[in-house]
């Protein structure tokens, strides 16, 4: 059965997360796939923009091959971190193919075609350039299990998937949807529509529970924002083991080096300060040297914006979303 798209009903809440060209939803279901794996997922409705319905059906029935890899994550969780660990793993460690090429173009976001209207021509060909890359392929995506291509289940490539705390990810998300996509309203208005689930790739818990239900498949890595930052070397080791490459002690060091919170701002394929810029341009903001994609890179940082009232609702909302459940997060 396709991918059902039910567009979302106006409210506060859904103009509360608006960004720019961007004011219509949809909540994206499907049937859970027959996939022994599938069985203990919640199937919650995704909340997307209007235009990921005329691309569904391509997302839907796009083919996965065994030696993909791919990185999945909720937006704000370590994804580009954990790209370019991933993919220099996989090249080599061919720092200078990675730097000659964007992690974008090397690692493309399959759904980026559906997150603005074709004539901003942002990322239009998302699907088409994940479908033609040279295999072995890298693929990014911040789909939820249930919207990943139904092939996915079937042929079982490499997955890894990366989590991070609620509340790190909704100041680190704000930033980015203000920077890259003109969200132009108060990081409490947006906290409202995160903690509603209506922000983009939304709700947040299930797309995590979900792949923590499955971290013991063979084909998933199951790791957190918080591992990376507090053992680096010890997630590029099981990273490197997983994808079945062997590194020496200097190709730890090496990556450990290049994989740094200060090497990643200066790296100029993964900071995207070009889309950034672009981004500015298309709003008529003035370009500023203030953001940086690679912003903070920190543990607990969320406390620069979140007061004590909201960072208990945060709580309060997390501990319902896990109860009976074995996750924990760690902030």
């Amino acid at each position: 059965m396709p991918f059902e798209c039910e567009i979302v009903p106006d409210s506060d809440l859904v103009r509360k997360s608006h960004y720019f060209g961007v004011s219509e939803y949809v909540w994206v279901k499907s049937e859970r796939p027959v996939e022994e794996c599938a069985k203990n997922w919640r199937m919650e409705p995704c909340y997307m923009p209007v235009m990921f319905r005329d691309r569904a059906d391509e997302i839907e029935n796009f083919t996965v091959f065994p030696d993909d890899t791919w990185v999945v994550t909720y937006p704000k969780c370590g994804t580009t971190w954990c790209q370019e660990m991933v993919w220099l793993i996989n090249n080599g460690l061919d720092m200078k193919a990675a730097s000659q090429e964007p992690l974008n173009s090397r690692f493309p976001c399959i759904e980026m075609s559906t997150l603005f209207p074709p004539s901003f021509n942002i990322g239009q060909e998302s699907i088409e350039r994940s479908k033609k890359l040279p295999r072995p392929r890298h693929i990014k995506s911040h789909l939820p299990a249930h919207l990943l291509p139904r092939s996915i289940w079937q042929v079982k490539p490499k997955i890894i998937y990366v989590a991070r705390n609620p509340k790190d990810v909704a100041v680190s998300f704000y930033h980015h949807q203000r920077h890259l996509h003109g969200y132009t309203r108060s990081f409490e208005d947006f906290a409202d529509a995160f903690l509603a689930d209506h922000v983009i790739w939304s709700p947040f818990h299930s797309h995590i529970v979900d792949f923590w239900t499955m971290r013991h498949e063979d084909n998933i890595l199951f790791i957190t924002f918080e591992e990376m930052k507090e053992n680096l070397r010890g997630v590029i080791t099981r990273t490197a083991t997983f994808l079945g490459k062997t590194l020496i002690e200097a190709d730890v060091e090496l990556l450990c080096q290049h994989l740094s919170f200060d090497a990643m701002k200066k790296n100029e394929s993964v900071n995207k300060r070009v889309d950034v810029d672009e981004m500015k341009s298309l709003t008529g903001e003035a370009k500023t040297e203030d953001f940086s994609f690679i912003r903070k890179g920190q543990i607990g940082s969320f406390r620069e914006l979140l007061s004590p009232d909201l960072e208990m609702k945060f709580n309060k909302w997390t501990e319902k979303e896990l109860q009976n459940t074995d996750f924990k997060f760690q902030v």
